[in-house]
């Protein structure tokens, strides 16, 4: 069994397993989901619902969410329910997880609890431009894996 380092974004996630006990990472696993790199405008298609009342006064109802937050939501479950398998299916022990706010809480919000119980540390950093070797010494220094 392997540990896994979890580097994300709200659009892309590298999921880097350790090679064997040296501090190097060979890439798993690059998920990328450009719908969150959009404009909110060109995700939502419809307007605002609209209620009319008496006289000629009207309300809008926005949506509790936008658009692209509900694409960013979409990929935090999508890279959560990828690690619950990898901890599940045992291909993996312990993992570290690197990721910008708020995508962090995201992610972690859809773990189920083995998956949460095998999560050694968190960095509210995102990594995912680094190259597998900046990586390894940006965490071998924090010493997180």
């Amino acid at each position: 069994m392997t540990n896994w380092l979890v580097v994300a974004n709200a659009a892309r996630a590298r999921i880097l397993e350790q090679a064997g006990h040296s501090k190097s990472y060979v890439e798993r696993a690059d998920l990328v989901h450009p719908a969150s790199r959009k404009k909110g405008m060109d995700l939502g298609a419809d307007r605002a619902g609209h209620a009319i009342g008496s006289g000629s006064a009207g309300t809008a109802y926005t949506s509790r969410t936008s658009p692209r937050e509900r694409e960013r939501e979409r990929f935090a479950r999508e890279v959560a329910e990828m690690l619950n398998r990898g901890i599940a299916s045992g291909d993996c022990a312990r993992w570290v997880l690197a990721a910008s706010n708020p995508f962090l809480g995201h992610v972690k919000s859809h773990l189920t609890p083995n998956a949460r119980k095998a999560l050694l540390a968190t960095l509210p950093d995102d990594l995912t431009a680094l190259s597998n070797e900046q990586i390894a010494d940006r965490i071998g220094a924090l010493g997180a894996a």
